[in-house]
This record gives structure tokens, C-alpha cells and sequence, in this order.
């Protein structure tokens, strides 16, 4: 049986990925960590940039679409 995260977790704003990551990064970075930890925190950054990519994917595509749509209607 595979192991679901929570629904707030998978939606959770680029904004807040972004924070993790930080946060992650920095105990990486001030040695607060052990090797073991160090390697789990890479771990979670990693998903944590995959999650961010593709939040910014998805509103690059949708720019994308808002400028053609822009581009086919007619200017009254």
C-alpha cells in the first residue's frame, strides 16, 4: 500500500516550498545537521524542487495560453 501525503502538502504554495527549501539548506549549511540527516534534508530538498518546478511549469503554460488567447481576440 503506498503512503499518501496530505492533500494542504501536495497543493502547498511555491512560496512555502521555496521557505522549506531555505530551511533546509541553511541547517545543511550550519552544520546543525549530522551526516544521516544531512543526506535525509537533501532527500526532501530534492522533492521540494521538483514540487517548485513544476508549480513554475504550470504557470509558465498558462502565461503561455493567456498570450495566445490575448493574440486571437480581436481589438474593438
Amino acid at each position: 500500500m503506498s503512503k499518501k501525503k496530505p492533500q494542504n502538502e501536495q497543493e502547498a504554495p511555491y512560496e512555502q516550498l521555496i521557505e522549506q527549501l531555505e530551511e533546509i539548506v541553511d541547517q545543511i549549511e550550519g552544520g546543525e545537521m549530522g551526516l544521516e540527516d544531512s543526506i535525509k534534508g537533501y532527500e526532501q530538498g530534492i522533492e521540494l524542487v521538483k514540487r517548485a518546478r513544476a508549480i513554475l511549469d504550470r504557470a509558465e503554460q498558462r502565461i503561455s495560453e493567456l498570450n495566445a488567447e490575448s493574440l486571437e481576440t480581436p481589438n474593438d
